[in-house]
């Protein structure tokens, strides 16, 4: 997305990227301008979605039935389609109670 060379969007990373877009398309109209902003935005609102999503995700929870601290049992992927259609893959962590046996996996 970032054609200055940083890996992480942000905004000040969309306005610099917007300036070269801009320099190497001195003709768009408004509406060209428009379209090109919200295809980078997509992007950066992906990525925040993302890290908040799985914010906190690596800390194991209690079980709801008994409240023992639950084991991991694996990490799958999902992907997901954003509101702005950027494609959004989180890693989900299972985790099994070994007391009572019951599951949880967090909801998305």
């Amino acid at each position: 997305m970032d054609v200055v060379g940083n890996d992480r969007p942000d905004a000040t990373t969309v306005a610099r990227t917007m300036r070269v877009w801009r320099q190497a398309h001195p003709g768009a109209t408004l509406s060209e301008i428009e379209c090109e902003l919200d295809r980078q935005l997509r992007v950066v609102r992906a990525e925040l979605l993302a890290e908040v999503a799985v914010a906190g995700a690596d800390e194991l929870a209690t079980c709801p039935s008994c409240g023992t601290t639950l084991s991991r049992r694996g990490a799958h992927e999902r992907t997901l389609v954003t509101d702005g259609d950027e494609a959004l893959t989180l890693s989900r962590s299972y985790a099994t109670c070994p007391a009572c046996g019951g599951g949880l996996f967090p909801p998305g």
